[in-house]
């Protein structure tokens, strides 16, 4: 589990997804939130000049990985450039913005699942998606040329009218977000 927000998605969404026991990675100036959660923290992505700082303030969740990134590089990228040669399969993400979507499409070789703004994010590769859901549940899609492949997505979202299995085709890979309950 990448944690760059803390925010992205409540407390029990995230207790859902620590059911799975990941790795959990979390940036530097989202630890103290972390922490105040309980979590075991694995990993701090955290600016190379600051290692000292965090090594002394960490000193009781031993053992604790570090990983640098020098500033003005983005941390997002050298977390998932970590993830992949640590030939980790899956990823969580909490995130602050829906442009780190983008960032994240070029690391094909994960399976992604993105949290940003209490909705849940999937990168679908293949431009197949299919799901059951239940009455009013709320889609996204994204990018937003992918839109006008789907009248669905006209007024920006789709809702459900009805539980059942929807279905969405594309010639392209494309983001589809849920809204979380």
């Amino acid at each position: 589990m990448l944690i760059l927000n803390a925010h992205a998605i409540s407390f029990d969404k995230v207790q859902e997804l620590l059911e799975w026991m990941p790795t959990v990675i979390v940036l530097a100036d989202q630890v103290d939130t972390v922490l105040g959660w309980g979590i075991k923290v694995d990993v701090v992505l955290t600016p190379l000049n600051e290692i000292e700082h965090w090594k002394n303030k960490l000193v009781d969740q031993a053992p604790v990985k570090f990983l640098s990134y020098n500033p003005g590089d983005d941390p997002l990228m050298t977390a998932f450039h970590f993830l992949t040669t640590s030939k980790a399969n899956s990823v969580n993400c909490l995130l602050a913005s829906y442009e780190d979507l983008t960032k994240v499409e070029s690391f094909a070789g994960l399976d992604v699942e993105v949290f940003v703004e209490n909705r849940l994010w999937r990168w679908i590769k293949t431009g197949h998606f299919e799901k059951w859901v239940s009455v009013a549940s709320k889609l996204y899609l994204l990018p937003d040329p992918i839109k006008s492949e789907f009248s669905e997505f006209a007024s920006g979202f789709f809702q459900t009218e009805k539980d059942g299995m929807v279905v969405f085709k594309s010639n392209h890979s494309f983001w589809i977000g849920e809204e979380l309950s």
